[in-house]
């Protein structure tokens, strides 16, 4: 009975060893948890000087906030950690190649989510330009097929264009473009279109900026936030209401705002902000009501010009879509 007490014994500390050993291997999954806000009207602190993060020309100012929000991400992760963080909505347990791509290195990773960052930001001042309805012009990006970055096409064989599309039938045959070329009208001939380097910009008389250093964050989906806070900065009022507004959303030049990931962690950031109203992309709502506090409004929002519409609705008293 002694020696069968010891081997039950040693099969117990045997088993208890292997589960431990177990428990602590790291997984193949990362941790989403919930990240820092950021208020896109106020500003950050670089080596004691204030940036502001959006300024223009002419400014009006808010009494309150618009956040944007973060996941942070954690790589590595054990089984017991990821089986804890299971079992939580503030946390969320993703396939680690849906976020680290096999064949990338994080180096290459962090480039892309630095210049979807970038991208963001300008896909946010279009979209605000164009819903405060500034006129499009059509912009050489780089220098190509004989034109110069930073031209603007007004003309193509004499013909007026103010839009991309107006140019495809023009894109295989050599045409004479004329642009605007520091400030004058410039005729440039033998232009194949087709091989140009262009895109469609409003035009932007606020001279906006957004400091792309005061934050270092990456990623596309602060672009509905950016918009906003252009918006709001620009034009009289305050659309805030004086409340913390938060959200998150990609956003394309025409306003469409786009699906992003970690919902639920963004909410109980902006949560943890004293966020009183949160911007949640039309595509995200379903995860976005899921454990999300009983007092903060969910808000569907599919454009920048529902996102609008929503805050002054909110500040008048009104009713909105929500998740």
């Amino acid at each position: 009975m002694r020696r069968r007490g010891i081997t039950v014994l040693l099969g117990a500390v045997l088993v208890a060893l292997l589960t431990w050993q177990a428990l602590s291997m790291d997984v193949a999954y990362v941790v989403f948890s919930p990240g820092p806000t950021e208020d896109v009207l106020g500003s950050e602190e670089i080596d004691g000087v204030e940036h502001p993060i959006i300024t223009a020309d002419t400014e009006f100012p808010s009494e309150g906030q618009l956040r944007l929000t973060t996941v942070r991400v954690k790589q590595s992760v054990t089984l017991a950690q990821a089986l804890r963080y299971w079992v939580s909505n503030e946390y969320a347990i993703i396939p680690r190649d849906l976020i680290y791509p096999p064949g990338e290195s994080e180096e290459e990773i962090a480039e892309e989510q630095q210049a979807d960052w970038v991208e963001s930001q300008s896909n946010a001042e279009q979209a605000a330009l164009a819903y405060l309805g500034e006129p499009a012009v059509i912009s050489v990006v780089a220098d190509s097929a004989g034109l110069l970055e930073g031209d603007v096409v007004t003309a193509v064989d004499g013909t007026a264009v103010t839009s991309l599309t107006a140019l495809a039938d023009y894109a295989d045959s050599e045409t004479t473009v004329t642009v605007t070329r520091d400030g004058a009208a410039v005729e440039v001939p033998g232009v194949v279109l087709g091989d140009a380097d262009l895109q469609s910009v409003h035009d932007d008389p606020y001279n906006i900026e957004i400091d792309t250093d005061a934050l270092d964050i990456g990623g596309p989906s602060a672009g509905l936030m950016f918009a906003l806070g252009i918006v709001d900065r620009v034009t009289e009022g305050d659309l805030t209401d004086g409340t913390v507004v938060a959200g998150t959303g990609e956003i394309d030049p025409e306003g469409n705002v786009g699906g992003i990931g970690g919902i639920q962690q963004k909410i109980a950031g902006a949560a943890d902000a004293d966020a009183e109203v949160f911007l949640a992309p039309a595509s995200n709502c379903s995860d976005a009501v899921t454990g999300a506090p009983a007092d903060m409004t969910i808000v569907r929002v599919e454009t920048l010009e529902d996102a609008v519409s929503a805050l002054e609705t909110l500040a008048a008293g009104g009713e909105v879509t929500t998740c």
